[in-house]
């Protein structure tokens, strides 16, 4: 792709709905799986529903599970949802009943006082990794993004990818995610920070005087009611152009053009964003995104290089699953040596419009491989 060298994920390995299933029942068939079961703590009712299905299919080897705790301090409204938090992990306890252990991690989310108060959850989660003693015992990591919030699963599957590319090859790192858009809709920022800030392993030097004056592009994955936080990350890019991306095709076929409207005076009033500088990626294939921000910064380069080159700057307000592509291509990326970096916003706490139950017959199961015996 870039200057003779292939894309990482090209091919690529996704599974979703139906055939999240089958491909687990082959999967685990192959022989013995040792697994690594990542998932966060929290209210959301899919917490449990990738594990569950893992766990159901059986296979031989063993079956841990790392559950990250998000420590988000007394003031997040999160947590008049405890009573949530806490069935689920009973729920989890008793899927892994005789099946393996469950190792806790807690990941830190704000240091020091009320008045110098800082966000640290990026880079607590981007450490996790290097704190499982004995990794090389396992064939498999599974991370669950269901649960988590973006600002811990970005840092934390950079880690997992640094790790395996580092020292650990035989690892088969793999995605899961449990999709809903009407559960999604119905889980609301409480509160957006006033900073916006680059995760943890993703800034690439961006903010270097050496580079200043350099042209910086963003790359924005856009998703529906999210003006405030692409505000705030404006102010922290300060970009000299904007390409947008939009989630279609999407469950929503009016998605797309919803956002626009919805936008409208944003992206094309305030911000002067051309209309051919739009992208449209598939709202439901990571990878989509991923070829289409890297096939942006290949253009932007072979336009720019020649004037002294470009910075390029990642971000997504979008549901979970196309937000991965935002961190795949950031992530190779910077392997490859671009000034790329990714941007995020943080709420400070969640809250629910309704009890959520009725909409749990719409959740469906993705999974994405990203290392290991699929790419051999």
């Amino acid at each position: 792709m870039m200057k003779g060298d292939s894309m990482r994920w090209d091919p690529y390995l996704l599974k979703g709905g139906e055939e999240f299933g089958k491909f687990c029942n082959q999967y685990l068939g192959l022989g013995e799986k040792e697994i690594l079961y990542v998932l966060g703590k929290g209210f959301d009712p899919r917490m449990c529903n990738g594990i569950e299905q893992l766990l159901y299919y059986g296979g031989k080897g063993k079956r841990d599970c790392l559950l990250i705790e998000f420590e988000e301090g007394e003031e997040s409204s999160s947590h008049q949802y405890s009573p949530r938090a806490h069935r689920n992990l009973e729920k989890l306890h008793e899927l892994m009943s005789g099946k393996g252990i469950i190792r806790r991690e807690s990941v830190q989310m704000w240091s020091g006082d009320d008045i110098r108060k800082r966000r640290i959850g990026s880079f607590s989660a981007g450490n996790v990794m290097s704190k499982i003693e004995n990794i090389d015992e396992y064939t498999d990591i599974v991370v669950d993004v269901s649960a988590m919030p973006q600002s811990i699963y970005f840092p934390l599957i950079g880690s997992c990818l640094s790790l395996i590319d580092e020292r650990a090859s035989h690892i088969s790192l793999h995605i899961i995610v449990c999709e809903n858009v009407m559960i999604d809709k119905r889980i609301i920022d409480d509160g957006i920070d006033d900073k916006a800030y680059y995760v943890h392993g993703f800034s690439s030097g961006l903010e270097n005087e050496a580079t200043e004056g350099i042209p910086k592009i963003w790359i924005p994955i856009l998703g529906e009611g999210n003006s405030v936080k692409l505000e705030r990350i404006y102010t922290l890019v300060s970009p000299d152009e904007i390409c947008p991306v939009l989630p279609s095709p999407s469950a929503n076929p009016r998605q797309g053009d919803d956002i626009l409207l919805e936008y409208r005076e944003l992206i094309f009033d305030q911000w002067r964003v051309e209309p051919k500088n739009i992208i449209y990626s598939s709202e439901q294939n990571p990878f989509e995104a991923y070829r289409q921000i890297c096939r942006t910064v290949l253009h932007y380069e072979q336009a720019l290089n020649p004037l002294g080159g470009c910075k390029f700057v990642i971000s997504a307000v979008s549901s979970k699953l196309i937000s991965l592509g935002a961190l795949l291509a950031t992530y190779e990326l910077k392997r490859k040596g671009k000034s790329i970096g990714l941007a995020h916003i943080e709420a400070q706490g969640y809250t629910m419009q309704r009890d959520m139950s009725d909409f749990e017959a719409n959740n469906e199961l993705f999974t994405l491989s990203l290392s290991g015996s699929c790419y051999e």
